[in-house]
């Protein structure tokens, strides 16, 4: 399904017109108003007030699409009150889907609500306006508390499990979001300062542009330590914890115990590599602080100490001037010497810098060293090593072998398994081409097509998910 099947084709055609502010302005006074009722509404009568109050704080004439005038034939009335703009932009959002009209009970009013299925669009505005920050050390350590009693628990996949899993798709998100606006953000922070203002600012860099909930999140000392206790209670999920989220998945989920033991598994897998990428997003976000304050501490000293315009030099003398000067007179004893670095005198014939450079001297040739000879190569050892590439290249792992390997093992049989090609081929190089199968499932020449299943195979110290490879019809 996607997301024109839910929503009408000119959902966005509001906010994309002449009117666009005022159309946002609108969704966004009656989603404050409403969202705290029931069935995110009001009374048809009291959104009209609203809106008429906020088209009177406008009090300006508001040009219209061809769209707003559907019902008067693409003609302003001339009649052009609050109110009337109030009901014409209260239409246009019903016919677009972004407000309904619900017939009320006996002796109640018809009320206006805001369309449950665009909820979530309407909050992520606001949060792309207001966007809020995440307590980072708050949410680890509910991750931590939750599974610290899950042996406790009666429903430990519902109540726990699935809940650690949400919490910690919200923190690595955040941490994504932080490492990706590191770079944004010091330049706002930095837009229109003086250099000296700059280099104050990066004296209390940890405290001003390091965002404060990851500050405190990164220097607290029970870090590491929640992560290292996280990971042993995520082994427990797979041992003494197992039975009792089987049943708990199976009975929620409404699924058998086999489908349930192996998505028990894929979910505590997926939590291990949440933590650790939680790791690695945060060494990306130590690496770009590093990265955008040396930026922004190197072009504030480029601006301060090499900047060579008029303002520079003239900013300079006057800061020699405050630091030498104590009295009027002093002004008058200045040292001509000290101030001679701020002008350069050229002599006669220069056009730009290349003419002060000194002339390139010309290189001086050189005899070529001779090459040594070569002995004869011996006749064995070259077929011996052209035999050597031609095995290795019938042993790579190419769509091209990996298809002849396809078509040997189909060659009596329309499909067959992984687990039964692992019994029936053990050389190391066959279980690559087994391998191979799966990684070349998605390529646009293979002659074949592989399903997976859900129990997984073992063979030479390998462990992976079994499938069925058949000929592609």
């Amino acid at each position: 399904m996607q997301l024109f099947d839910i929503i009408p084709w000119d959902f966005f055609k509001p906010l994309t017109g002449i009117n666009r502010r005022e159309y946002i302005d609108i969704i966004t006074l009656i989603w404050q108003r409403c969202k705290r009722s029931p069935s995110y509404g009001e009374s048809k009568t009291m959104v009209l007030d609203w809106l008429e109050e906020y088209f009177a704080g406008l009090n300006q004439k508001i040009p219209f699409d061809p769209d707003d005038l559907s019902d008067f034939r693409a003609e302003e009335p001339a009649s052009q009150s609050p109110r009337f703009y109030a009901s014409t932009f209260l239409r246009r959002l019903k016919d677009t889907g972004w407000l309904e009209e619900r017939e009320g009970g006996y002796e109640e009013e018809t009320q206006i609500v805001v369309n449950h299925r665009i909820v979530p669009i309407i909050r992520s505005f606001h949060d792309i306006v207001s966007p809020q920050m995440i307590t980072y050390k708050g949410k680890l350590f509910k991750v931590y508390k939750l599974l610290q009693s899950i042996s406790e628990e009666e429903s430990p996949y519902e109540n726990i499990l699935r809940e650690v899993s949400g919490d910690l798709d919200e923190l690595n998100a955040s941490l994504r979001q932080l490492a990706a606006s590191i770079g944004t953000y010091m330049d706002e922070l930095t837009r229109g300062k003086t250099p000296e203002e700059v280099l104050n600012l990066f004296d209390s860099y940890e405290e001003k542009i390091v965002v404060g909930a990851y500050h405190r999140f990164k220097t607290n000392d029970n870090l590491f330590y929640y992560r290292s206790e996280l990971m042993e209670q995520l082994e427990l999920c797979r041992t003494d914890c197992l039975e009792a989220l089987i049943q708990d998945f199976a009975l929620v989920e409404q699924v058998s115990d086999e489908d349930a033991n192996l998505a028990i598994s894929q979910l505590v897998f997926k939590l291990e590599e949440d933590l650790r990428e939680m790791g690695e997003i945060m060494k990306v976000i130590d690496e770009r602080h590093i990265l955008y304050r040396t930026r922004a501490v190197q072009r504030a000293q480029f601006l301060l100490l090499s900047d060579g315009t008029v303002k520079s030099k003239i900013n300079r003398i006057l800061r020699y001037c405050a630091e030498t000067i104590e009295d009027p007179e002093d002004f008058y004893r200045t040292e001509d010497e000290i101030l001679t670095s701020l002008f350069r005198m050229y002599p006669q014939g220069y056009f730009d810098t290349k003419s002060l450079k000194p002339p390139v001297q010309p290189r001086t040739p050189t005899p070529i060293e001779e090459l040594p000879e070569l002995g004869e190569v011996d006749a064995q050892a070259v077929v011996a090593h052209q035999a050597q590439l031609l095995q290795y290249a019938r042993n790579a792992v190419t769509a091209e072998n990996v298809n002849r390997f396809a078509h040997t093992v189909l060659k009596r049989r329309q499909a067959v398994s992984a687990r039964e090609l692992a019994e029936q081929y053990q050389k190391t190089e066959d279980i690559v081409k087994i391998i191979g199968l799966h990684t070349y499932s998605a390529s646009a020449e293979r002659t074949f097509d592989v399903v997976m299943r859900p129990n997984f195979v073992e063979c030479h110290g390998l462990r992976f998910q079994d499938f069925t490879v058949t000929k592609r019809g």
